[in-house]
């Protein structure tokens, strides 16, 4: 049988689509006996608990941990023996790992609970979330009312993201915004169809498509002047189609037909949740009135929403202790990343942080199709997460 790791690898889902992992996941936590294990909230999450038979929140301290459960929408061209049985999905971000060090966590927890957990008078979570990579599975869980009826006080919440280009095993973690806050913006136009011929007889949006990705390029670059923001603002425009979006291929153009339709698609991204509100403001009304001096109908909508992820100055303290008491090379990161992570969800509601750990500086990129994650950095996890439930 393949290590848990390659298991998970092997059975890759997308988003909101983490049927057999949850049942893997579940499966393998039934076998460290926890204390409950809560199913299907937020769709496919779980929640595991250990806790101590005189727990007393108002006495005792909660730690929980989190991991994700979903993969991407990549092919992969690994040929492996644990290459992802589902076309067109596989692990690309280390989901994969994330979930093996939890579940590695599980299984510590298993072989030390009385000396841990009942002697300490401890309750740990082990969280696994479906769908971090479209930004909405933090709060479909936040807002299940199962898991409103655990009415949990944690006191600390910690994840970890495994960092390509980074010396393997490393910490890297920061205070404040540790990853970028996003969303996807969908800008769409309708006018009135005609003929080519006749394009006066008709409301066609190209000029209005043409003039909001013009504005859209420029946009993060004129916040920064107008604002002299210090801050990390980005616009990028990533779907800019002119004529009906329901064809079925790029090929499939209409030479007679002066289009109704237009759609602009970006991507908004910022350190600070302000800046991102600033972003969406902005693009609202430069659309609307590009809008108005056409005459076309408007329709604005978001996708992927994406919180910036911050890390409370507690939680980042106990991290680099836990760092130094395992002998790990420690680095304090000057600015945020600039991708997004949904665990910012949980740390808008709980005292908590992310630490990146290094995965290797010759290890493929995030979400590039020959990416995999590393398994001889995934102990070092494990002792991160034990060590911060020590301490």
């Amino acid at each position: 049988m393949l290590p848990t790791r390659q298991q998970l690898h092997k059975i890759a889902e997308l988003s909101n689509q983490e049927y057999k992992t949850a049942k893997f996941v579940v499966d393998f936590l039934t076998t460290c006996n926890p204390t409950s294990i809560h199913q299907n909230i937020g769709n496919t999450g779980i929640i595991a608990i250990w806790e101590s038979e005189n727990f007393d929140t108002t006495k005792h301290k909660t730690i929980a941990f989190r991991a994700e459960l979903d993969a991407l929408p990549i092919p992969e061209p690994n040929n492996f023996d644990y290459k992802s049985e589902h076309q067109g999905v596989s692990h690309k971000c280390g989901h994969d790992g994330h979930m093996t060090i939890l579940l590695g966590v599980a299984q510590y927890l298993k072989e030390n609970f009385d000396t841990l957990i009942q002697q300490k008078n401890k309750r740990i979570i082990l969280l696994f979330q479906p769908a971090e990579e479209t930004g909405e599975g933090a709060l479909q869980m936040l807002e299940d009312k199962q898991l409103q009826k655990l009415h949990f006080k944690i006191d600390y919440f910690f994840a970890l993201h495994n960092i390509p280009s980074y010396e393997k095993k490393l910490i890297v973690c920061r205070e404040k915004t540790f990853a970028a806050a996003s969303t996807g913006i969908i800008v769409e136009f309708e006018g009135l169809i005609s003929h080519a011929a006749e394009p006066q007889n008709g409301k066609n949006p190209a000029l209005a498509l043409s003039e909001l990705t013009t504005f859209l390029y420029f946009l993060s670059e004129n916040i920064i002047k107008e604002k002299e923001n210090k801050d990390f603002v980005l616009v990028t425009v990533v779907d800019a189609i002119l004529g009906e979006t329901s064809r079925k291929s790029l090929d499939d153009i209409a030479f007679g037909v002066s289009p109704a339709k237009a759609r602009v698609c970006a991507t908004l991204r910022s350190y600070l949740d302000e800046d991102l509100q600033l972003l969406s403001q902005k693009t609202e009304q430069k659309a609307q009135e590009l809008a108005n001096k056409h005459d076309l109908k408007l329709k604005i909508s978001y996708s992927e929403k994406f919180a910036a992820t911050t890390n409370t100055p507690k939680s980042v303290e106990l991290i680099k202790k836990a760092a130094k008491k395992l002998d790990l090379k420690y680095q304090n990161k000057e600015k945020p990343f600039s991708w997004s992570e949904d665990f910012g969800q949980f740390t808008q509601h709980f005292e908590g942080a992310m630490f990146g750990l290094g995965s290797g500086t010759n290890t493929p990129e995030l979400h590039h199709s020959n990416y995999d994650f590393p398994d001889d950095i995934t102990q070092t996890g494990i002792d991160m997460f034990v060590e911060l439930i020590q301490s």
